[in-house]
C-alpha cells in the first residue's frame, strides 16, 4: 500500500488524457515543484482508483485529525477494516485523541 500526503505528492509522468482526467477529478498540478495536491474531494474514490492504477498499487491518503490537526494513517487504525468512510473526506480522529476521549 502506498500512503500519500493530500497536500503535496508526486506521480510519474502520465499521458495527456490521464493528466486531464486527474485535474477533472480534483487534483491541482504545481509546475514549479512537479507536485499534485487535492483541491476537490467530490470524486475522491475515482481519484484514488486512478492514482492506484498509475502507481500499480493500492493507494490511500493521510487523514487529518479533527481534534489535534495531526496527520494520521488509516492503515494503522484498528478500525480500518470496518470503516465505511475511509478516505472520505480525509478527516478522522487519530488513535491518540480517541484514547484521550475515552478516559
Amino acid at each position: 500500500m502506498i500512503i500519500l500526503d493530500k497536500k503535496s505528492f508526486k506521480l510519474p509522468r502520465v499521458e495527456k488524457d490521464t493528466f486531464i482526467l486527474l485535474l477533472r477529478l480534483g487534483l491541482e498540478y504545481n509546475r514549479e515543484t512537479g507536485t499534485y495536491r487535492i483541491t476537490n474531494f467530490n470524486n475522491a474514490q475515482k481519484l484514488i482508483a486512478e492514482i492506484s492504477k498509475i502507481l500499480g498499487k493500492e493507494t490511500t491518503f493521510l487523514q487529518t485529525c479533527n481534534i489535534c490537526g495531526e496527520d494520521t494513517q488509516c492503515a494503522g487504525c484498528k478500525y480500518y477494516e470496518d470503516c465505511l468512510t475511509r478516505n472520505l473526506p480525509f478527516h478522522c480522529v487519530c488513535l491518540k485523541c480517541l484514547k484521550e476521549a475515552q478516559i
